[in-house]
């Protein structure tokens, strides 16, 4: 019994990897929501170390370049400093880039798939239909935001097309990608392929989101869907089903959850 509680046994660390300013309407359902402000949040990545035997998982890289959110996706205000590149992030937990061997992307937006090429050593798990999605993007090219691209960004793609492709991981569907993390297809929700990764700690269930939801209390315990979405029936399931999973949920673009996290989960006071 012991030999399996370890097998299950990871942390789990919140690593900012830069900041975008964008409107609180990205939040709430058809932006129905009195907040129409502007906010700061992370751009995030999230490190998975494992307590007993294994190797750390990445989830998730951030974006390429600060200037090139702006001009190519058309977006507001987004920010890098030394303190949240992917090397310093990692170096915080004795890490180089080059030890990260697996990398889950949750999706495959500008945010969250940007630093791939800074992973020399990684496999890059990725749903196939989130890859096809990318590459092929139904959208109108009148579009004069979001790269023309629904937030792909066609460098980060052509780079998993090749030269990366040889590391990359087509999963179609869930699959544990190793004992206790678990990548979870919910198809036709933030994005066509988006995936949630479910990971075993010794205090229960985490659940890391991507954008499949933007806020805990708001899209997750009041079911209330965020405001990018491919199928709302989709996405208010998904939600439903993940506050059914998880213990712990961790999204990908709120400071208060890394405020919460920043030690690490399960917390190591």
């Amino acid at each position: 019994m012991k030999e399996l509680m370890q097998r299950f046994d990871w942390r789990i660390y919140p690593l900012i990897v830069g900041e975008a300013d964008v409107p609180q309407v990205l939040d709430a359902f058809w932006s129905l929501t009195r907040e129409k402000s502007l906010v700061s949040v992370p751009i995030m990545a999230w490190l998975l170390m494992p307590m007993f035997e294994g190797e750390p998982i990445l989830v998730d890289t951030g974006f390429r370049d600060a200037d090139r959110c702006m001009k190519i996706q058309g977006l507001g205000p987004h920010r890098m400093n030394p303190e949240w590149t992917l090397e310093t992030q990692l170096s915080k937990h004795g890490l180089k880039p080059e030890d990260i061997k697996t990398v889950i992307l949750t999706h495959l937006h500008y945010d969250h798939a940007g630093g791939c090429a800074l992973l020399s050593h990684a496999k890059f798990i990725i749903q196939r239909t989130e890859l096809q999605a990318a590459a092929a993007p139904m959208v109108s090219p009148q579009l004069d935001f979001g790269g023309g691209a629904l937030f792909y960004d066609r460098k980060d793609i052509a780079d998993l097309i090749d030269p990366l492709w040889p590391r990359v991981q087509l999963i179609e569907g869930d699959e544990e990608v190793a004992p206790g993390v678990t990548c979870v297809l919910f198809a036709n929700t933030h994005t066509p392929g988006s995936q949630a990764v479910y990971v075993q700690t010794s205090r229960g269930n985490a659940v890391i989101l991507g954008d499949i939801a933007r806020k805990v209390d708001l899209n997750i315990n009041k079911g209330i869907p965020p405001g990018l979405f491919y199928d709302l029936e989709a996405t208010y399931r998904a939600m439903k089903q993940i506050k059914k999973d998880a213990d712990f949920i961790l999204p990908s673009h709120d400071y208060e959850e890394v405020r919460k996290y920043s030690k690490g989960l399960p917390s190591e006071e």
